[in-house]
């Protein structure tokens, strides 16, 4: 599993793990997904390419063949493209996991009555709330509560969950 250092997660990842199916090479949400902002982050520019924010959460098949391609070197001397667009598969390579392991705060929904929209994931990927610009951004108070849980217990050096 690859996932970017701006997710937060809400469910137990046994439940992603349940997902998966190894006839892919990779599993990934498959966002449809067209930044509107021109800066992301801490006035980072904000990218548009196909199958923009696929690779933000990734689950790779280690052994199955189509994988084998990516050595060292490669990773190493391809393109930002060819690895963040999985170039090297083909479609029907690339199996989907439900948009709420990769929640893009600011563009999914949460539909009022339908607990199957609730986020399992939160991706900051616009920005997250320990940037000042972001503080307030969507889902913010779960980011600054488990932040603020896990500071006091770092503070008073107890056990996070404690029996």
């Amino acid at each position: 599993m690859f996932v970017d250092c701006d997710f937060l997660y809400l469910s137990d990842i046994n439940e992603l793990a349940q997902l998966i199916d190894d006839k892919y090479a990779i599993m990934c949400v498959q966002h449809d997904y067209t930044p509107k902002e021109t800066t992301k982050m801490d006035g980072a520019v904000q990218t548009v390419y196909p199958r923009k924010n696929w690779s933000s959460m990734v689950l790779y098949n280690c052994s199955h063949p189509k994988n084998r391609v990516l050595t060292p070197d490669v990773v190493n001397s391809q393109t930002g493209a060819f690895l963040h667009r999985f170039q090297w598969l083909e479609d029907d390579d690339i199996g989907s996991i439900p948009f709420v392991w990769n929640f893009l705060e600011g563009h999914n929904k949460v539909v009022e009555g339908d607990s199957t929209t609730f986020p399992k994931a939160i991706h900051y990927t616009r920005g997250g709330p320990w940037f000042d610009a972001w503080k307030h951004c969507g889902f913010a108070h779960l980011w600054l509560n488990e932040r603020d849980e896990y500071l006091n217990t770092k503070t008073h050096n107890t056990p996070l969950h404690s029996p």
